[in-house]
């Protein structure tokens, strides 16, 4: 039977919050008060929430303390991120754009969607291998 890795879901639950906080400060305060489209603030957020999310996820939540093979965890990760803010963008743009929805609400539901996968390509990204 497979043990459940409570810890470890907590510490990406807490460090999501410090992501999704990450990303959403600047997002709000581009769209609401720079007048920045909600697409570009979302990839400039996107932006720095990925710095802080790395950093996160491999020394904090999966515990990965190695640097042997950070500069290809950094590569994935930073590809992988590619494809979150792709994904991001688009479902942005169907829930705010096309279906009207705020584009707050239809951030947080993207969020919530993006973070569940996250969290599967992010263990798989920052496993320990033997040696």
């Amino acid at each position: 039977m497979s043990r459940v890795p409570y810890p470890k879901i907590f510490r990406f639950l807490i460090s999501g919050g410090i992501v999704i906080t990450a990303y959403y400060i600047p997002y709000y305060l581009l769209t609401e008060f720079c007048g920045v489209w909600y697409l570009t603030s979302s990839i400039i957020a996107s932006v720095i929430c990925s710095v802080v999310n790395f950093i996160l996820q491999k020394l904090w939540t999966f515990e990965n303390k190695s640097m042997a093979n950070v500069h290809l965890q950094a590569i994935t990760f930073a590809l992988v991120s590619l494809g979150y803010t792709v994904a991001n963008g688009g479902m942005l743009y169907l829930l705010a754009g096309k279906l009207h929805l705020h584009y707050l609400l239809a951030q947080v539901i993207v969020s919530s969607i993006i973070g569940i996968v996250s969290y599967f390509i992010s263990d798989w990204i920052f496993r320990e291998t033997a040696a």
